[in-house]
């Protein structure tokens, strides 16, 4: 709720304008008592009364006498003038959802508070019937304005006119790290601020000041010093009392602790700008990668390897004599997968120059399972040569996705070569499939038994040219490549690693719904 709504309060107001949660039997009952002549003393004015129900009596009461009614409490802030909500739900949660949507200027009585409240002004005129000279009328604020105090845990004092404290709660004084005793007769500026004068900082104004100068409420945020010598930062409001006459003799001042809340709010705000920064380091370093694309060859040494193992396995069977019927249909199934590897070159740079954002990604439903045995086919020779086992299932026939082809193929070549190089000395590699129905979503796992990750390097892997391998073995461009299609594709890739026993990655992609991913 924005503070500017009131901002045009006339200075003139003697009243405090209330608004009432609750328009039962107890706002039926609160109403006809401020209606009562021996209650002008307490300045207060009921402008709003809210209440679910629409025959509820205090409503229908409010109703009658021209007060405007309604039954959403939160439009209580939209009525002019608005000084004080008082909450006679009995709901603690509305107390709380109240003192989210008020405005700075605008100060919420919890449901406790407010119930008393009602006790005392009922208590107040009462006796105001018994009373009638100025001394008691500003007994009777004195008194309503301690017994409030004592109902919260909120920091409450009453002020004279020179700043001096004539009353305080409990919780007021152990702030300070006084007793009731010693804080009364000593002035609000000594105890909160340990300051010799009132407060008079641009940055701090006093509220006890502008409500001895308007007659109005006033609201501040300031920072105390506790007893322990720490800063608190403290939401201040102040009310007037008047006397008969109308003139403020006394003024009460509400002092709630935000610290904690305002300790929260910055730990999340510093959070998330570290996220975002990191994000942002990320997508910079990306960048810079797309502006190599143009000098990067190493991508496409993996098909290009293939097309060398087929060319010298058609070469080899060709010098042992003229190939039989069935060596032809090898050699035709040998030189489409070489012809097949060929065009993966090509769309490997395609792949680097997409990935700089420089050609548009061509998205279709593809099937996981599809693509991981293709390329098992494409490597299961040098799996073999490797000593390497391979174990690959999957709990669903297929897993689709909304995505291109040939980058996500790229990814899953990339892990798997590197996890074929992490097993120098042979070993076991293992590929998952599966969806969870849950989140829609579906996944693959790529594991090995190689030599795993250090953990220093972990949090480097997906930096652009970042590598563990040896000189001549790599650029580092392959897994911030697959960290960069995995995030075009909505999904999350995440890796486990111990160095001597394996890695583990594990990607997640959006399930198709409807030949689209979820969103």
């Amino acid at each position: 709720m924005s503070s500017s709504r009131h901002a045009d309060r006339p200075a003139t107001s003697s009243k405090i304008s209330v608004a009432v949660v609750g328009g039962g039997r107890r706002c039926f009952s609160l109403l006809q008592m401020l209606e009562s002549d021996a209650l002008k003393g307490l300045k207060l004015k009921i402008i709003g009364v809210a209440d679910i129900d629409p025959e509820a009596v205090g409503l229908t009461y409010a109703k009658s006498a021209g007060i405007f009614t309604t039954s959403d409490f939160r439009t209580l802030f939209d009525v002019p003038k608005l000084e004080m909500v008082i909450n006679l739900t009995g709901s603690p949660g509305v107390t709380h959802e109240l003192a989210n949507l008020s405005p700075p200027d605008v100060t919420v009585l919890p449901h406790l508070a407010s119930r008393l409240f009602q006790e005392i002004v009922q208590e107040t005129l009462t006796a105001s019937r018994q009373m009638d000279d100025q001394a008691d009328q500003i007994s009777r604020s004195q008194a309503f304005a301690q017994a409030i105090a004592q109902a919260t845990l909120v920091g409450v004092m009453v002020l004279d006119t020179d700043y001096r404290i004539v009353w305080v709660n409990e919780a007021a004084a152990r702030t300070a790290g006084l007793t009731r005793e010693e804080a009364i007769g000593h002035y609000c500026f000594q105890v909160s601020h340990q300051q010799i004068n009132p407060c008079a900082a641009p940055r701090a104004r006093c509220p006890m000041r502008e409500t001895l100068a308007t007659g109005h409420s006033a609201h501040a945020l300031h920072e105390h010093l506790t007893a322990e010598g720490q800063t608190a930062y403290c939401d201040i409001s102040t009310f007037p009392l008047f006397n008969r006459a109308g003139q403020v003799v006394e003024v009460v001042e509400f002092i709630r602790d935000i610290t904690v809340d305002i300790d929260e709010k910055l730990e999340q705000r510093t959070r998330a700008l570290k996220d975002n920064l990191a994000r942002a380091i990320q997508e910079d370093k990306l960048i810079a990668l797309g502006k190599m694309v143009a000098s990067v060859s190493h991508e496409i040494n993996n098909p290009i390897g293939s097309i060398i193992n087929f060319s010298m396995l058609i070469l080899e069977l060709m010098r042992k004599g003229a190939p039989g019927p069935d060596q032809v249909v090898n050699f035709e199934k040998y030189l489409e997968l070489t012809l097949r590897e060929a065009q993966r070159c090509g769309k490997i740079v395609g792949n680097l120059l997409s990935f700089a954002r420089q050609q548009p990604v061509e998205p279709k439903v593809i099937d996981l399972c599809d693509i991981i045995n293709r390329v098992i086919q494409l490597i299961r020779h040098k799996l073999e040569l490797s000593n390497i086992g391979l174990d690959w299932k999957s709990e669903m026939p297929t897993l689709q996705v909304w995505g291109d082809y040939n980058q996500i193929q790229q990814c899953f070549v990339n892990l798997i070569f590197n996890a074929m190089e992490a097993m120098p000395e042979g070993g076991s590699l293992i590929i998952r499939g599966g969806c969870d129905p849950s989140a829609d979503r579906v996944w693959v796992s790529i594991s090995d038994s190689g030599v795993g990750i250090a953990s220093q390097d972990l949090p480097h892997i997906y930096e652009p040219f970042f590598t563990t391998k040896s000189e001549g073995c790599g650029v580092g461009l392959g897994l911030s490549m697959v960290y960069g299609i995995i995030r075009e594709h909505k999904g999350e890739i995440s890796v486990q690693s111990q160095e001597g026993k394996g890695t583990e990655f594990y990607i997640s992609l959006p399930a198709v719904q409807g030949n689209r991913p979820k969103e």
